[in-house]
């Protein structure tokens, strides 16, 4: 009986110590919809009970569950997130893009977009690496070039060419699938519980669904510093005109107070607010100088708008920021307006402002990354959590952000939210200390137009490839006329083929360069009055000898148009040098800072 009330009160005591109810688990920030407010999403966690006969493991820690209202890494993963320019990927090949440390590839095939972790089952090869290949029912898969593998869309192995005829192709064989979505132009990838996909709406501009809209101006950037430091930058206005002196977007002299001010926070580290900058001229939209009321939206955690008016109309100006890995971040930066949209921007209007935006991002490159490489010497938290730590007395005290202006109020917004948030970003690695007191990497590293743009961007490219193209054709057409100028001039009687065919080399050699979209005002390489000359060469060669074939006027027209031909194409091939250099590396965003 005193062993029967033994165990009746044990049971009891046990019983009074499990909770009735489950606690709850924080799941989900979705992204706001259109005007509206992001909301942190809370549903139940599963009810797990442990049998009897489980027991806990030694040295392994019960993890705890966050507080109600607090952000987990499954929040930021349940978003749609920008990964690139839909007219980047490619009709024939994969593409391998990443966010959140995930390693993605994106392809199209029949159905459309498609996106899988760039990670072959097999062995762990990128995926990215490999091919499209269509099997033989006409279905367009993604091949591993490794071993072979083939995957359909939703990521089932559909082709092991290693395994015995007799052994079925198992799930376990498959690649990991994202939903993956086309909208704007912009491709959208989710990383979270893909069941929930279809409820958390894309981070849409509503503008450019809009009648009467057109975009434009698509650019792409890979930037060697982090997630946060990017959006830190993009929402400062009063960076641009100093930080971009020399550019369409800066001059110095314009620096002044700006008013600013945010009237809404949207977690975890969203805001809307306005500010009031100064606008360049534009010839080609047709307005004047002026300074232009903008209201700023920052939809976390992926894209910001600047809303303005001109006395032409309304425009906006579009930034993606996007996660991609601890120190590693990737921008898409779009144009958006209601009025002159019959001014479509050509192949050599969209390479001169695509060059222009190489010009902006390079000029903040060494500030940015300098300035992280101090907040984490300060802490090594991987976000900058040190923006308002005490400095110790070595430096003279204060904070270490100064931000005494009216013009810093969006990024105090921004910094005091990530405080709260940055604790659950779902990074897969840890911040590495040692990385801050690093030595800058060089500068041909830092500033490598090639890797972080040129070679992503089909359009530039494109032009890339023209380049050098040019450049051989200038190199040839250089030797070749200095040797006919010169047998022409040692030449006491040429003959009038020769002489003919030095001015139809000329002018056809004009006629490439006059051809080619790089030629001309607009990206200002070589003009079009230089690519003439060996044309208007020509065509005095060909009078002169029409009219006095056999005297010495003739003679020396015959030497003097392939010499004019080998002197414009040794300039163009230096000018054309130097266009080359700028889609690979150059210093003429420092140059025009210091200027």
């Amino acid at each position: 009986q005193k062993l029967w009330l033994v165990m009746h009160y044990y049971l009891v005591l046990v019983a009074s110590l499990v909770p009735l109810t489950p606690n709850s688990r924080t799941r989900g920030f979705s992204a706001p919809l259109r005007g509206g407010r992001a909301t942190l999403a809370v549903s139940p966690s599963p009810v797990s009970s442990r049998l009897p006969s489980e027991r806990a493991q030694p040295g392994k820690r019960r993890e705890a569950e966050p507080p109600e209202g607090k952000l987990v890494p499954d929040s930021w993963l349940d978003n749609w997130y920008p990964v690139m320019f839909t007219a980047d990927v490619p009709a024939d090949s994969p593409v391998a893009a990443q966010v959140f440390e995930r390693p993605l590839v994106l392809y199209r095939d029949e159905e459309g977009l498609q996106c899988l972790a760039d990670t072959c089952p097999h062995r762990l090869a990128p995926l990215s690496e490999g091919r499209l290949a269509v099997d033989a029912s006409g279905t367009t898969r993604l091949e591993c070039s490794y071993h072979g593998w083939q995957f359909a869309g939703c990521g089932k192995c559909t082709k092991l060419p290693q395994l015995e005829g007799t052994k079925p192709i198992l799930p376990l064989y498959g690649a990991s699938a994202y939903p993956v979505r086309e909208a704007q132009g912009v491709a959208y990838v989710f990383l979270g519980n893909a069941s929930l996909a279809e409820s958390v709406p894309l981070p849409l501009a509503p503008e450019l669904d809009a009648e009467g809209w057109i975009y434009e101006q698509d650019y792409m950037r890979d930037l060697p510093y982090d997630y946060t430091t990017l959006v830190e930058n993009i929402i400062d206005p009063s960076h641009v005109p100093v930080s971009h002196h020399g550019t369409v977007q800066g001059d110095r002299n314009l620096a002044q107070p700006i008013a600013t001010s945010v009237s809404e926070r949207m977690p975890p580290i969203g805001f809307q607010g306005k500010t009031e900058v100064p606008l360049h001229a534009s010839s080609r939209l047709s307005f004047a100088q002026t300074k232009a009321v903008q209201t700023v939206t920052f939809t976390a955690p992926s894209l910001l708008a600047y809303r303005f008016s001109v006395p032409a109309g309304d425009a906006s100006a579009l930034f993606y920021p996007i996660p991609v890995a601890r120190g590693r971040s990737r921008i898409l930066v779009r144009r958006a307006r209601n009025f002159r949209t019959e001014r479509v921007m050509r192949t050599a209007d969209l390479v001169a402002k695509h060059l222009e935006n190489n010009i902006v991002f390079d000029q903040d490159m060494a500030f940015l990354c300098g300035q992280e490489a101090r907040l984490q010497a300060l802490r090594a938290d991987g976000w900058g959590g040190a923006w308002r730590a005490k400095r110790d007395s070595e430096v003279g005290g204060g904070r270490s952000y100064v931000m005494p202006a009216e013009a810093d109020r969006f990024v105090i917004s921004f910094r005091k939210q990530l405080d709260a948030a940055a604790a659950a970003l779902p990074w897969r690695s840890p911040p590495l200390a040692g990385e801050a007191h690093a030595p800058p990497m060089p500068r041909t590293v830092l500033l490598d137009r090639y890797e972080q743009h040129t070679k992503k961007c089909p359009t530039c490219m494109a032009a890339l490839k023209l380049t050098e193209r040019l450049i051989g054709v200038s190199a040839s057409t250089s030797q070749v006329s200095l040797m006919a100028a010169l047998v022409l001039a040692v030449t006491p009687a040429p003959p009038l083929a020769l002489s003919l065919a030095c001015a139809a080399a000329a002018a056809a050699y004009s006629a490439v360069l006059l051809r080619a979209y790089l030629v001309g005002p607009i990206i200002g390489a070589l003009s079009n009055r230089v690519a003439a000359v060996p044309l208007a060469a020509s065509a005095a060669s060909a009078a002169i000898l029409a009219l006095a074939p056999g005297g010495r006027a003739a003679r020396v027209a015959a030497a003097a148009t392939p010499l004019a031909t080998a002197l414009c194409a040794l300039y163009a091939r230096r000018a054309l040098d130097g266009l080359r250099a700028r889609f690979i590396y150059t210093e003429e965003a420092k140059a025009l800072q210091i200027s």
